[in-house]
């Protein structure tokens, strides 16, 4: 049996209306949070480390209590921050942590955690 030209429109109207009956919103992945701002305010010079580590961790409390995963390269900036302030075992952790968690991020987190707590070596 075939269907008419109306009913195949009907049909696509009727699973349009269905997917879009979560308000046509798409669960976010991460939970963002402040962190965007946080980087940029970082990198303009703008914040103090130790204010910033405040507000990342409590962005981290905010995604596990909604269950949301946290950005790529969150765990990687949390960590720098704990190292500028010389706390380089919680460095050492976020740096592991944004390893598992991004893959892709093992050679820059593996030269970073290999680094930790040594001084940069003056170019000649």
């Amino acid at each position: 049996m075939a269907l008419s030209t109306k009913a195949l429109a009907g049909l696509g109207l009727l699973g349009c209306l269905t997917a879009c009956s979560n308000g046509g919103r798409t669960p976010p992945l991460y939970s963002w949070q402040d962190f965007p701002t946080q980087q940029y305010l970082y990198l303009k010079g703008q914040t103090d480390p130790q204010a910033q580590i405040i507000v990342l961790e409590k962005d981290v409390q905010k995604a596990q209590a909604k269950g949301l995963a946290l950005p790529p390269g969150f765990h990687a900036h949390l960590g720098m921050l704990y190292a500028t302030t010389g706390r380089t075992d919680l460095a050492q952790q976020e740096f592991s942590q944004e390893k598992t968690l991004f893959p892709e991020s093992a050679t820059y987190m593996d030269f970073l955690l290999n680094n930790l707590g040594q001084k940069a070596q003056p170019s000649s």
